[in-house]
């Protein structure tokens, strides 16, 4: 009897599990399935029409992994919820043997940079969904997805290098391995990106009196942005390219909470960090993509990481304050 009026005094903590999903997480998971069952198509679309061994095996190999490691993550957390997963595809390799496609065959080369261009696309694409995923478990599904075809993709470049395959743009100088014209122009978007993070980073901390925001701005400023500043001024000074000057530090120009007459309330900057964390995310995977050489390509992949890194502690703050503006539950089970 006790326990029953407890029960209806205080409120009942449910575990993120029992929530519902919100309709943004029911989107990426099924979008995620159904192209991915596209993706197993394509690549055994591309086996039946290569002769080159290597190329064989290793398209095999990732099919197989793809079935294996990504379809039942998406189609179990589908499942979960209740939904019905739509049928898989049969599998092209029943219609014979590798290398027996069509008449007009594809080259190594035409497979290699389809793949290419497709892991560009997937990895954007789970970039995206993490960014969307407020639950925990479901961020993390998309997040080991993504960090599979970052793999995969790494993998790809470095067989096609190996095979010259590919043709990128012209070299920016005339220094042995410079950066070509194209990585020179990301990484000076990505360097602006960081110092305009440094400004709108201390107009917020200017901005708040709230401890916990005023942690998380300093975190990001001494983990994320400044670190970053760095790495890319170096990248550009390597090059005997003149860097920007940084901008001004205004962090200790004034108290906290004293920067206007018109102040920006606490939900408000955490809405707007995170809309500039999913901004730098993209602008990551952009760079990661484009870039051509090894220690860039690694480079943008840490970048990439770490602004990941900052977004799941914003998540978690932004959570407990209940300042997402998430989009409606969906379920599958009647209520």
């Amino acid at each position: 009897m006790i326990n029953k009026i407890f029960k209806k005094l205080l409120p009942i903590q449910t575990t993120e599990a029992e929530k519902p999903m919100h309709a943004g997480e029911i989107y990426y998971l099924w979008e995620g399935l159904t192209s991915t069952y596209k993706l197993i198509g394509i690549l055994e679309l591309n086996l039946m029409n290569t002769e080159d061994a290597q190329l064989q095996t290793y398209l095999k190999g990732l099919a197989t992994a793809t079935f294996l490691l990504h379809i039942k993550k998406l189609e179990n957390a589908l499942k979960s919820e209740g939904f019905t997963v739509p049928p898989r595809p049969s599998s092209k390799t029943l219609q014979g043997g590798p290398g027996t496609g069509q008449e007009v065959k594809l080259t190594d080369k035409e497979i290699i940079k389809n793949i290419v261009g497709f892991g560009q696309v997937y990895i954007m694409f789970y970039s995206r969904a993490v960014m969307a995923c407020t639950r925990e478990s479901i961020r993390n599904i998309f997040l080991d997805l993504m960090g599979d075809y970052i793999k995969v993709y790494k993998y790809l470049i470095g067989f096609g290098k190996k095979r010259n395959l590919f043709v990128p743009p012209p070299p920016a100088s005339a220094r042995r391995n410079s950066l070509n014209m194209e990585e020179v122009g990301i990484i000076w978007d990505e360097l602006n990106a960081r110092y305009l993070s440094k400004v709108n980073m201390e107009i917020y901390l200017a901005s708040t009196i709230d401890k916990d925001l005023i942690n998380l701005l300093k975190w990001g400023l001494k983990e994320i942005v400044l670190p970053h500043m760095e790495l890319l001024e170096n990248v550009l000074k390597n090059e005997g390219i003149t860097i920007p000057s940084r901008p001004p530090v205004r962090q200790f120009q004034y108290s906290p909470g004293q920067v206007s007459k018109i102040r920006t309330s606490d939900d408000e900057l955490l809405s707007l960090l995170t809309v500039a964390f999913q901004a730098a995310v993209e602008l990551h995977v952009r760079a990661f993509t484009i870039v051509y050489r090894e220690d860039l390509i690694e480079l943008c992949e840490k970048l990439l990481y770490d602004e990941l890194r900052g977004y799941d502690k914003l998540i978690s703050l932004a959570k407990a304050r209940q300042v997402l503006a998430n989009p409606p539950v969906i379920s599958s089970y009647r209520i």
